[in-house]
């Protein structure tokens, strides 16, 4: 996503040596940062449904901060083209 002047970061519940292991095995080119008690999941509505963990999913949120697109997204690896889509979007004034 750089190439769309997008940063990539990656939010889970995961301790901060398990998301770092995970980068590890999964060769990510970005990081994961740990949240296990969901302070930044909730307020941005990753919370899945009836479920006390995060789900998957992505928020695109503009240069001045505001949430552009939120969507749980259980296959966000295969729209990526959704996502970037949602990045310039952004760009544009609301």
């Amino acid at each position: 996503m750089t190439q769309e002047g997008a940063a990539v970061l990656a939010i889970s519940i995961d301790t901060p040596e398990q998301a770092a292991r995970l980068v590890k095995d999964l060769a990510l080119p970005f990081a994961i940062l740990s949240d296990p008690r969901m302070e930044v999941i909730r307020p941005y509505g990753m919370k899945g449904d009836g479920m006390d963990m995060g789900d998957m999913g992505y928020v695109v949120i503009d240069r001045q901060g505001r949430i552009r697109t939120r969507r749980i997204d259980r296959r966000f690896g295969e729209n990526v083209r959704a996502i970037a889509r949602a990045v310039r979007e952004a760009e544009t004034p609301p």
